[in-house]
């Protein structure tokens, strides 16, 4: 009898032990591939009217922790947003074992891998068709869900970095609204930080997290238009979050790259910076500059919604495109003034 009471209890434990792994509690010092829920959000019809619910998603992402971390420390934690080409050794990973030096720990969201997108080559314009920048607000939220209950992380002291097209997305996560229905409880981030992303996204915000923007860009990158960012800037600060320019000389485009700079044709990489794209909390989109507007509907398809975002960004609003290439490429001063910069932005902010 007392034999049965042992099994009785050792079964006990392991259903216990199952069930607080299958709720998200993490080991001390667990890092590495690390998922979360999340989901296909798409546009603003889908996320006001509730049904991005019905198209949950694996969230995919990796947590690196600093070295030699002992068991009971919390530290900062820095999320990482991707590019439209995607999670690079060189970009991603390589800020990501940066800031673990300087005692941060930093989680890289795969938000294309979450949904099953290849940016290589020409997908990336595949990717950009099927996954919008809600998509990637979206998973920096649900990341930090995630990572909330992680025995080393202060998540009382968090940051967010957006890279090019993350940087985009980074900007928008200071919509106080969407914070509000993705993790209402959770404190904002500290900072919010675009690198190399553009300012001719303008989002319907009212109300910031009241986290303050940071954004660090090159003099010769073609994304950076001065007068579009001043605008953000302003309304930024309308709606609660100071913002704060660093304008790196002689930078181009994705100065942190393998290869050599070089000059992208337009024909292989439309620029599209000129264009003024307002996205409204009543799921439409309208280019400024042509005045062509879609409007999403919360109950169409989405493959319905990847067909008429392809052909509203790529043909109909072709009249704003323009002219100049885009320069991008190795500049490892620019690269080593970035780090700089992140790091003193960072020991600021915690």
């Amino acid at each position: 009898m007392l034999d049965l009471k042992k099994i009785i209890l050792i079964h006990f434990f392991l259903f216990i032990n199952t069930t607080l792994l299958l709720a998200g509690d993490f080991q001390p010092l667990d890092d590495g591939k690390i998922n979360f829920d999340t989901y296909h959000t798409y546009d603003h019809s889908r996320l006001s009217s509730g049904i991005y619910k019905n198209a949950p998603l694996n969230g995919i992402g990796t947590l690196y922790l600093p070295n030699k971390l002992d068991e009971k420390d919390k530290v900062p934690l820095v999320i990482i947003l991707h590019t439209s080409g995607g999670i690079k050794n060189n970009r991603e990973i390589y800020y990501a074992k940066f800031l673990n030096k300087n005692g941060f720990a930093a989680y890289v969201v795969d938000t294309y891998g979450t949904r099953k997108c290849n940016a290589s080559g020409a997908g990336w314009k595949n990717c950009l068709n099927k996954i919008l920048l809600l998509d990637f607000v979206t998973d920096a939220y649900m990341a930090l869900n995630k990572l909330s209950s992680h025995p080393n992380i202060d998540i009382e002291n968090t940051a967010l970095i957006g890279y090019s097209y993350g940087g985009d997305a980074a900007m928008q996560a200071l919509d106080n609204d969407i914070k509000n229905i993705f993790s209402p409880s959770l404190t904002p981030f500290k900072a919010v930080i675009s690198v190399y992303g553009a300012c001719n996204s303008i989002f319907d915000i009212s109300q910031t997290t009241g986290s303050p923007f940071h954004y660090i860009v090159g003099s010769e990158d073609i994304s950076y238009d001065k007068e579009y960012c001043e605008q953000r800037y302003l309304e930024l600060e309308s709606a609660g979050s100071k913002a704060n320019e660093y304008i790196l000389d002689g930078a181009v485009h994705m100065f942190d790259a393998k290869y050599r700079v070089v000059s992208i044709p337009t024909s292989e990489l439309p620029n599209t910076f000129k264009c003024q794209y307002a996205f409204s909390k009543d799921g439409s989109v309208t280019e400024r500059i042509t005045g062509v507007k879609i409007q999403f509907k919360s109950d169409d398809a989405l493959d319905d919604k990847f067909k008429l975002t392809n052909s509203f960004s790529w043909e109909d609003t072709k009249g704003c495109f323009g002219k100049e290439r885009l320069k991008m490429g190795k500049q490892n001063s620019a690269k080593n003034k970035t780090k700089d910069l992140l790091s003193k932005i960072l020991s600021e902010s915690f």
